[in-house]
């Protein structure tokens, strides 16, 4: 018998798939994810971050979350992820953004991690991501603080992707491991560059910066809070403009576009004075595609920046709703980030375009941020490596006994031979 009988722990359970949701930055990850996954020997099934943003009746303080009872009627009313999760072995949720505050979305996932490892006995990790519990930098709610570290001390492993997350949460004693966002590792696998470049498009991307928005609701954003910032930006888009470049908003979704995104084109359009065109991207390539041909990124976007640095295109980030962006900056070792609250955006974002218009082309990071997205899957490379183990010493065995079995059953045979006559 040498079927393995470890076959059943091998079954991941993938949370918070954003492979058709918000921009293609996030389908880019999430599938990069997924084949990496796949490629350790894992059996995968996927639940789509828009069955994730439906999960009820979570309790929502740290107390609450250890509380059984609490637990069985989050059960009873989500009974299809508590049968998911029990028929699988592995829990692998994709943090990515999602895990700031306590707003319904992070809480649902909070919950659903530690319900995962505590009362249903998995191996759970949390990878590619950022984690703010307060939104920001400051770690003076202990109501959030110890919701946050009851959860991540009881999961067997997390990946932060940038390091200014990384050291807030060390702060709070939570084991997690550097890692970056997986977007390059789709670029390497599946990316083919142009290798052309528009020396005249400044493409112009948004901002999670006055998100706070399900994009599955009618809710609208705080934009109106940045009026004096983004009047600052709408000016230096006609500046630039005037200097011949051509404007370009990037914009487009393999599934539920970013509503932010559709609100800046609203309050942006009608009041400048230059003409700009609002590019759709309809395939993760062409989006990438987009990007890699400008002559200059302006974005506060993550994963936008991210593509901007494989592909070797010069960026701009601005702000988003963490300090996630100063995070991954600080990654790339680039500038820091500016503000769109700055009173002197204007000035700051054309002194800043000018200096890169006159630098050499910047570096290509791709293999650079592979090797450390890589590091998401550490723990699940250790588990598969245990798991084959242990399926060949039981291989090692079973051939054992057949061989002992064999050679018996050929020793008795002249025996039983005999004994015939």
């Amino acid at each position: 018998m040498k079927t393995p009988i470890f076959e059943d722990n091998k079954k991941v359970l993938f949370l918070n798939d954003t492979t058709e949701w918000y921009h293609f930055g996030c389908t880019a990850t999430s599938t990069a994810i997924k084949e990496e996954v796949v490629k350790l020997g894992y059996n995968l099934t996927s639940v789509p971050i828009t069955e994730t943003y439906k999960f009820s009746s979570f309790p929502t303080s740290y107390t609450e979350f250890t509380k059984l009872s609490n637990f069985e009627e989050f059960s009873k009313a989500n009974r299809k992820i508590i049968e998911l999760i029990q028929s699988h072995d592995i829990v692998l949720m994709n943090g990515e953004g999602t895990l700031h505050g306590v707003r319904p979305a992070p809480t649902s996932l909070l919950y659903i991690a530690y319900v995962a490892k505590t009362f249903l006995k998995k191996h759970v990790e949390i990878i590619n991501h950022s984690a703010y519990p307060q939104d920001n930098l400051s770690l003076d709610n202990l109501d959030v603080i110890n919701l946050y570290k009851l959860v991540y001390q009881a999961i067997d492993f997390s990946a932060i992707r940038e390091p200014v997350s990384l050291s807030l949460m060390q702060q709070l004693s939570i084991k997690c491991t550097e890692s970056f966002d997986c977007m390059p590792l789709y670029i390497q696998n599946h990316y083919k560059p142009h290798r052309i470049k528009d020396n005249n498009t400044l493409l112009i991307a948004g901002s999670a910066a006055w998100l706070h928005l399900n994009i599955l609701s009618n809710d609208r954003g705080n934009i109106e809070e940045f009026e004096q910032g983004l009047s600052q930006f709408i000016a230096y888009i006609d500046e630039m403009a005037k200097r011949g470049y051509k404007i370009e908003f990037l914009y487009g979704a393999q599934g539920f576009p970013s509503k932010d995104d559709r609100e800046f084109i609203a309050f942006v359009e009608p009041r400048l004075s230059c003409k700009w065109s609002v590019v759709t991207a309809k395939s993760l390539d062409e989006w990438l595609g987009f990007i890699e041909k400008a002559a200059l990124l302006v974005s506060g976007r993550f994963h936008h920046s991210i593509a901007a640095a494989c592909l070797g295109t010069p960026f701009i980030a601005l702000n988003s709703n963490t300090p996630k962006i100063e995070g991954l900056l600080r990654s790339l070792d680039h500038t820091n980030v500016i503000n769109y609250e700055d009173n002197n955006l204007l000035i700051k974002l054309l002194n800043i375009s000018e200096e890169i218009r006159q630098q050499s082309k910047p570096e290509v990071r791709l293999e650079e941020l592979c090797n450390k997205a890589m590091q998401n899957f550490v723990s699940l490379k250790e588990l598969m490596l245990l798991l084959t183990n242990k399926e060949n010493q039981q291989t090692e065995k079973n051939n054992f006994w057949e061989s002992f079995i064999n050679k018996a059953s050929s020793a008795l045979q002249p025996y039983e031979k005999g004994k015939s006559l």
